[in-house]
């Protein structure tokens, strides 16, 4: 399984954004559906074998963990951003009926919505995934030993904050795909192609 983890600092926690301006009303919900696709999507299929986490942390209430699950995920990922930021939209509309902070609440089969903080999803994850930081400084991802079940965090465009940092020291290695800090769809489509090719072929 493959698990990526992205915390996004300004991204709406209420559905209350409009479709036809992501970038200007939704805090760059635009950047998780591109994320969303690069996790995904392939040329011709579908990658079951991924989890996302999208970790809402805008106004007015965060935050939000909206959690996609590819092996039971029904609803159709399309590589237009507004069909999928439909799918957030919806999450985030029953979210309203959350109370308890580690209950989730499951929106479509395969997409599942709480009130989880950032630390409470890494805490989780890392019970059974090899955890990694994705950062421009960290050690070259060609030198990385990756076990069968991994998960990355990563930023938005605005990358985590220092007190994030900070949680994920001695809990996260910290990788890099490049020297330079390119755009979070960019480095989870590298991810996946990167561990494509350390499968042998059929």
């Amino acid at each position: 399984m493959r698990t990526f983890i992205i915390k996004a600092s300004k991204a709406h926690t209420s559905p209350d954004f409009s479709l036809d301006d992501l970038p200007g009303t939704s805090g760059r919900i635009d950047v998780l559906c591109r994320f969303l696709n690069s996790a995904f999507l392939l040329s011709h299929g579908f990658r079951r074998d991924v989890r996302v986490w999208l970790l809402l942390y805008g106004p007015p209430n965060p935050p939000k963990a909206i959690r996609f699950e590819g092996g039971r995920l029904r609803a159709r990922l399309n590589p237009d951003e507004r069909s999928t930021a439909k799918l957030i939209m919806r999450a985030l509309e029953t979210a309203k009926a959350l109370r308890r902070p580690s209950k989730e609440l499951e929106v479509l089969p395969g997409l599942y919505v709480s009130n989880m903080t950032f630390e409470d999803v890494v805490r989780r994850t890392v019970k059974e995934s090899g955890l990694f930081y994705l950062h421009e400084k960290g050690k070259p991802i060609e030198e990385v030993s990756f076990p069968q079940n991994v998960a990355f965090v990563l930023g938005d465009h605005e990358g985590l904050p220092e007190e994030d940092e900070r949680f994920l020291e001695g809990i996260a290695e910290k990788i890099s795909v490049g020297r330079k800090s390119y755009l979070a769809s960019h480095v989870v489509a590298f991810v996946n192609i990167f561990l494509d090719s350390l499968t042998p072929r059929p």
